[in-house]
């Protein structure tokens, strides 16, 4: 399932190589933490596997989404973006991940490109167990594919369901402390639970952990197949996650169910929202989440 083309094209005048979807290390002003990088490996070559050859990567820092031919879901990616640009300074990318079997329309790509997207087409990997893997999350295995873009040194993966309110500067630059991922402790069934919701996922490309990870799903490794990649993620990682907060993933459902806890934050201090009880698309401003879907109506 690696999409990473290896194809070596050699210029006889200039001799030299060139590989394919290899890019040089280059000077970037952007800051990472060097905590967080500490003790990890890192590939001698510095690519991403995205098939499309008109990809471009131009920082250190990426912020990813994933969409399928769902025009409201590239809504809510758009407006996510904006979000992302309105208050964050880190230098950075913003991508979208298309599934090479399930090209978005033209008419999506017009308005992702306007907000400053770029397409990273990349290879459908299947569900260990497709029956059992909830219908609408069988594509989300392809968040695999994030660990192979080792041209960035520090990825943030974000639902298209979300809502950017603050600055992610933060976030992009927070110490995992020796973890391999950053996400945030999940709520299910109206309670608070031990997993966490991978809505919202901070990690640093690792080619190597990308073959890990690839070879576990191959494994026959058991875990909750309903939930497709988060699941699994969970199962991977239950012991090897650090703990980013609940203001970079403010799940609807705590709004709903937990409100006590939501009400000790304000508004204002809350960096992401994520919609999952009810898409902000679908939202209404006098409906339960009225304050919450008003956010996201009223945003540009």
């Amino acid at each position: 399932n690696s999409v990473i083309n290896n194809d070596i094209h050699v210029i006889d005048k200039m001799n030299v190589n060139v590989v394919k979807n290899e890019v040089p290390e280059t000077t970037d002003t952007t800051i990472t933490s060097t905590n967080s990088m500490k003790g990890r490996s890192r590939s001698r070559s510095r690519s991403h596997g995205c098939l499309n050859d008109d990809f471009h990567p131009e920082h250190k820092v990426a912020i990813w989404t994933m969409l399928n031919d769902n025009m409201q879901y590239t809504m809510g990616a758009i407006k996510m973006a904006k979000g992302v640009r309105r208050h964050t300074q880190t230098p950075l990318d913003l991508v979208v991940m298309e599934i090479q079997s399930k090209p978005l329309p033209a008419q999506h790509w017009e308005q992702l490109s306007k907000v400053g997207f770029q397409k990273c087409i990349v290879t459908s990997i299947p569900p260990p167990d497709v029956q059992k893997t909830r219908h609408d999350l069988r594509e989300k295995f392809g968040v695999l594919h994030v660990w192979a873009m080792t041209v960035y040194d520090t990825v943030l993966f974000i639902d298209a369901d979300t809502f950017v309110n603050n600055s992610l500067d933060p976030l992009i630059h927070m110490d995992l402390q020796g973890k391999t991922i950053g996400v945030t402790k999940d709520i299910r069934a109206r309670k608070w639970v031990d997993t966490f919701n991978s809505g919202v996922l901070l990690l640093h490309p690792d080619e190597a952990e990308y073959d890990r990870l690839i070879k576990l799903l191959r494994s026959g490794l058991v875990f909750e197949y309903i939930l497709s990649d988060q699941g699994f993620l969970n199962e991977v990682y239950k012991n090897d996650w650090h703990e980013i907060g609940f203001v970079n993933n403010a799940n609807l459902a705590l709004y709903r169910f937990q409100k006590d806890f939501w009400d000790q934050h304000k508004l204002e201090d809350i960096n992401i929202i994520h919609y999952t009880m009810q898409k902000p698309w679908r939202c209404q401003p006098n409906g339960p989440y009225g304050p919450i879907c008003k956010l996201w109506i009223e945003a540009e």
